[in-house]
C-alpha cells in the first residue's frame, strides 16, 4: 500500500511557454518513434490521424477500444544503482526507502526544458475512406535549473479528430490519395500566476514534497496552482502516391490554423467549477477568479516521406520488411533556418521494421541522429508495444538528449 500511495502521489502531483506547450498537439505513437519518427507514408491505423490523412484508406481499417500508453523519461538515471526505480523495486516498503526514491526522482530532473512522465489514451476507427479518433494525454514537463529547483508544468490535452481521404486508382499498379484531417483540441496547462505575462509553470519540484506530505494531495494541487485552458481547431492536408503498395511517397502539411484561444483561471478547481458548477476533492476553494485571456499560434510543418515494403504473396505474407525515410519541417529548412548539414540531420528520420508471421514486430530507427528500438506482440485483438528512444531537448544536437521508455497496450481489431 505504501508503494501504491507513493505512485498515486507522484501521479497526482506532477501530471501536465515550455516548448512542448507551444507545440502542436500530437499523440506519442510508439511505433512511429521506434521507426525514427517516420510517419508520412509509413503510419498505420490510428497513427494516420496525426501523421497523414491521405493514409485513411482500405489498407488501414481498424477499430480501437481503446489503447493506452505510459512514458517515463530520463530512464537511464532512474534505473542506475541507487536511482528511483532501483530503490522502488528492490528495497523494502519502509517510509525511508520511499522517501529516498522520491528524492532521487526529483534529483534526476535535468536543467533546461524536458519531460518527466506522460500518459495517453485513445479510441477510434477507420471505415472506408473516413475515420474518427478520440485522444487524450496528460504530460509533465520540466524547465529551469534542474533537481529540486526545476519548475514543473502539468499539461492536459483532449482531442477529437476526423479524417477523410479520396483515393484515385490509375490502372492496376498506381494510386493517388488526397486527405484532409481536422482536429478539435482542448488544452490546459499550469501557469506561474494570473498577473503579468502568462508563463507556463505552476510549482517547483521541491514543492512536491509538501504536496506529498499534505493530508489532501488532490486538493493541494487542484486549489493552489493557476491554469490556462482553451482550444484550437487545426487541420492537415496530405497526399500520397503508391505503386502496388510497395513504394510510397507523399507529403503532409500539418497544423494549419493551429491558433489556441486561452483563458486563465486561479486554479484547476476553479476551471472545473466554471465548466460544471461543481468542485473536485473534499476541500472547496475560494470564490472563482478568472484571469486574462490570450492567444498563441503553434507552428505549421511541411513534411515529406518515402517508404518501401516487400510485396504481398508467397513468403512475404509471413516475413514483411518496411523501410521509411522522412524529412520534416522542410519549409523552415530552406526558407527560415537555412540549409545546412546540421539543420538537415535534425529533420532527417529513418525507420526499418521487420514483421514475422504477422505477430512479432521488430523496429529500429534513427531520429535526428538518435537511435530508437521497438518491439511489438500483435495478437490481432490485443497488442503490446515497447519502445526505447531518445530525443534532443537542447538547441543543438548533443546539448540535452533525454532517453525514455514507452509501454503501449491496445485492444481492438485491424484489417490489412
Amino acid at each position: 500500500m505504501r508503494k501504491l500511495a507513493v505512485l498515486l502521489a507522484l501521479f497526482l502531483a506532477i501530471l501536465p511557454l515550455h516548448a512542448a506547450v507551444s507545440s502542436a498537439y500530437a499523440p506519442l505513437y510508439s511505433r512511429n518513434l521506434a521507426l525514427g519518427g517516420t510517419s508520412v507514408t509509413s503510419a498505420r491505423y490510428s497513427e494516420v490521424f496525426y501523421s497523414n490523412p491521405a493514409l485513411v484508406t482500405s489498407d488501414n481499417q481498424f477499430l480501437s477500444i481503446p489503447s493506452a500508453s505510459f512514458t517515463l523519461y530520463n530512464i537511464n538515471k532512474l534505473v542506475q544503482p541507487g536511482g528511483a526505480l532501483d530503490i522502488f523495486f528492490t528495497q523494502n516498503n519502509s517510509d525511508e526507502d520511499m522517501n529516498r526514491a522520491f528524492n532521487q526522482l526529483i534529483n534526476s530532473i535535468g536543467a533546461g526544458n524536458g519531460d518527466v512522465v506522460s500518459f495517453q489514451a485513445s479510441a477510434g476507427f477507420i471505415s472506408g475512406i473516413a475515420g474518427l479518433s478520440l485522444d487524450t494525454g496528460i504530460d509533465v514537463h520540466s524547465m529551469g535549473e534542474g533537481g529540486e529547483s526545476s519548475t514543473l508544468i502539468l499539461e492536459g490535452n483532449f482531442a477529437l479528430s476526423l479524417a477523410i481521404a479520396l483515393p484515385w486508382h490509375i490502372g492496376e499498379h498506381h494510386s493517388l490519395s488526397f486527405g484532409l484531417g481536422a482536429h478539435l483540441v482542448f488544452r490546459g496547462y499550469t501557469i506561474e500566476s494570473l498577473s503579468g505575462d502568462i508563463i507556463p509553470g505552476g510549482f517547483t519540484a521541491s514543492s512536491l514534497i509538501d504536496f506529498y506530505q499534505s493530508d489532501d494531495v488532490l486538493a493541494s494541487v487542484l486549489n493552489q496552482v493557476p491554469v490556462a485552458f482553451g482550444f484550437a481547431i487545426p487541420f492537415d492536408l496530405g497526399f500520397t502516391y503508391s505503386y502496388s503498395d510497395i513504394f510510397k511517397t507523399g507529403f503532409v502539411i500539418k497544423n494549419l490554423n493551429g491558433i489556441y484561444h486561452m483563458q486563465t483561471y486561479s486554479s484547476a478547481n476553479q476551471l472545473y467549477y466554471m465548466l460544471t458548477g461543481g468542485y473536485l476533492g473534499d476541500s472547496v476553494p475560494e470564490a472563482p477568479v478568472q484571469g486574462p485571456s490570450f492567444r498563441y499560434a503553434t507552428p505549421v510543418s511541411f513534411d515529406i516521406g518515402f517508404s518501401l515494403s516487400t510485396p504481398a504473396g508467397g513468403i512475404w505474407d509471413w516475413i514483411d520488411i518496411t523501410g521509411s525515410l522522412d524529412v520534416t519541417d522542410v519549409y523552415s529548412l530552406f526558407f527560415t533556418d537555412g540549409l545546412s548539414c546540421e539543420n538537415f540531420l535534425q529533420r532527417l528520420h529513418f525507420g526499418l521494421e521487420l514483421t514475422l508471421m504477422r505477430t512479432f514486430d521488430f523496429r529500429f530507427g534513427i531520429n535526428s541522429g538518435y537511435m530508437s528500438f521497438g518491439f511489438c506482440f500483435d495478437f490481432q485483438v490485443f497488442s503490446l508495444d515497447f519502445l526505447y528512444a531518445a530525443l534532443e531537448y537542447g538547441e543543438h544536437p548533443g546539448d540535452k538528449p533525454l532517453d525514455f521508455i514507452t509501454l503501449c497496450i491496445r485492444i481492438g481489431f485491424e484489417e490489412d
